[in-house]
This record gives C-alpha cells, sequence and structure tokens, in this order.
C-alpha cells in the first residue's frame, strides 16, 4: 500500500444558508479555512450549501468528515457557543430541529448512520443569534466568536494527523462576507 493510500481521506464540509444570516455560518468558516490555511496531507473543503439529503454522498466519500453549521438548543446554548459533538449525540437532540436546514441535516445524518460504510463524522457546530433575517451577513455575536469554531475545527485536524500552516497573506472574515454579499448583488434589488 502506498503513503497515499495509506492516509485517511478528511474534508471539511461547512453547510447553511447564506440569505438568512448566521445559518450561513459553516459556509464562511469552510471559506475562511480555505482562504487562510495550508493542510498537509491536504484535505478538501467543501462548500455543501443547501444541498440537502445529497450530503449522503460526502459521509460515504471520507474516512473522517468535519460538518460546520449551526445547532439550536435550549436556554443552555448561548448565541456564540461553540459545540464539538460526534454525528451520533446529535442525532439524539431532537431540540436541533429548529429550521429545515437543520432537520435536512439531521436526518441525512440519520440515514447515513442507516446505510453504513460512512464517515466518522464530528459536527463543530455554533449557536446562532438570528437565522430569520434576510442578509447575507453574520451577527456581532456570531463574528466575534466564529475564530472560536475555526480554532475548534484546527485542533480536530490537528488530532486526525493534519498538519496546518497559515498562509502569508490572510484574509479577513469581512473580506470574505463581503465577497459573498457582491457574488449575490444582483439579487438585492429584487421587488
Amino acid at each position: 500500500m502506498t503513503e497515499a493510500e495509506n492516509t485517511p481521506n478528511i474534508a471539511v464540509l461547512g453547510v447553511g444558508n447564506i440569505l438568512f444570516r448566521d445559518e450561513g455560518l459553516g459556509i464562511y468558516a469552510t471559506q475562511f479555512l480555505k482562504d487562510n490555511y495550508d493542510f498537509s496531507p491536504p484535505i478538501d473543503l467543501i462548500d455543501g450549501g443547501t444541498i440537502g439529503m445529497n450530503l449522503i454522498h460526502y459521509y460515504q466519500s471520507y474516512d473522517h468528515l468535519l460538518l460546520l453549521d449551526t445547532i439550536s438548543v435550549d436556554e443552555e446554548g448561548e448565541p456564540g457557543s461553540v459545540y464539538c459533538l460526534p454525528s451520533e449525540v446529535l442525532q439524539g437532540m431532537g431540540n436541533y430541529r429548529r429550521t429545515a436546514h437543520e432537520v435536512e441535516v439531521l436526518q441525512t445524518l440519520e440515514l447515513g448512520a442507516l446505510a453504513g460504510d460512512v464517515a466518522d463524522i464530528q459536527v463543530i457546530a455554533m449557536v446562532p443569534e438570528d437565522m430569520d433575517s434576510v442578509s447575507i451577513s453574520l451577527t456581532d455575536t456570531v463574528k466575534q466568536t466564529l475564530p472560536l469554531l475555526i480554532q475548534t475545527t484546527l485542533e480536530q485536524l490537528e488530532k486526525l494527523g493534519v498538519e496546518v500552516k497559515q498562509k502569508i497573506s490572510p484574509v479577513s472574515l469581512e473580506q470574505i462576507l463581503r465577497r459573498y454579499d457582491q457574488q449575490q448583488a444582483p439579487f438585492h434589488n429584487v421587488s
């Protein structure tokens, strides 16, 4: 077996809808990782958006998958709180099902578990402050605490044996948010 065949197949999959404020935090965090870090061995950084049931394809394509997303929890979860959970724990949290997006993610995790032969999935999630407003942005609370979610992701990658190296020219979260906003600009004036 060659070294490449021996190397675990690892991905970071950000999911969410950038049109609904904090719901897009998994997408922004994944883009931040892509713009600011190099990884050895290489990993896949995937914008999973809102592809719903098609997430199962990713669960079956990797040995290890870090899923970046929002999480709704009871009063114990303050906006900006970060949780790092094996997917099995998340499946037992009925309160996680707050939005259609969260229901889809949970359903795909449950279906993936039934299908067998899926990645070791770790969910790294943050409690959002606002997922109802239509705005390509993040709340101040989530902007300030997103570095904790990113750091948690980097730590999980290092536990998997991935070497993380910061790129020479960093890209700020604000620059990433502006880039996404500009990509969606033609849709802002829809009446």
